[in-house]
Order: structure tokens, then sequence, then C-alpha cells
């Protein structure tokens, strides 16, 4: 008799992901500045460059800032800086 893959069923329990539907109120646009390794392949009459933003920009859900537009973008969430360190140790002291 022959065994196959359907006649042999471990014991096991399956537990599904179920990504939580997120309403479209609690969705948020962030600007970041990343620092990454890719391997792109392109044609050899475009630069690697063009492609990895023509890539990103085609999925929709990002849009490619220069520089000049996330130091706007920087400067009008930050209209009154907080000069105060997030890690002021000042308060501490021996025992």
């Amino acid at each position: 008799m022959r065994v196959t893959d359907r006649d042999h069923r471990p014991e096991c329990h399956v537990i599904p992901f179920h990504r939580p539907s997120t309403p479209s109120q609690e969705v948020a646009a962030t600007s970041i500045a990343a620092v990454i390794a890719v391997t792109i392949l392109h044609s050899a009459d475009e630069s690697p460059e063009d492609r990895l933003l023509d890539i990103l920009e085609q999925s929709g859900d990002v849009e490619v800032l220069d520089a000049d537009e996330a130091m706007e973008e920087l400067d009008a969430c930050h209209l009154q800086p907080d000069w105060s360190p997030a890690n002021d140790n000042s308060l501490m002291g021996l025992i």
C-alpha cells in the first residue's frame, strides 16, 4: 500500500493570524529618513537609483521626498523646539 501525505495527519494546532483591520481614521503618514542597502535589477540604460524610486512609488504607499521637502515638514512639526533632553540625568544621585 502506498502512503501519501494525505494519509499522514500528525497532531497539530494551527493558530491563524488575522491582520487587524485598521479604520481609516487611525492611519497615519510619517516621514522617515532611512539608510538601506539593496540589490536592484535594472536595465543597462536605467540607473539603479531611478529604478528603486520607481519601485517605491509604484507601490502607492510611498512618496519619496527630497531633502528640502523633508526639512520643510520637520520645521512645520517643530515650531517651538523643546530644548530639554529626553534623557536628563540631572535628578540622579548616588545613594
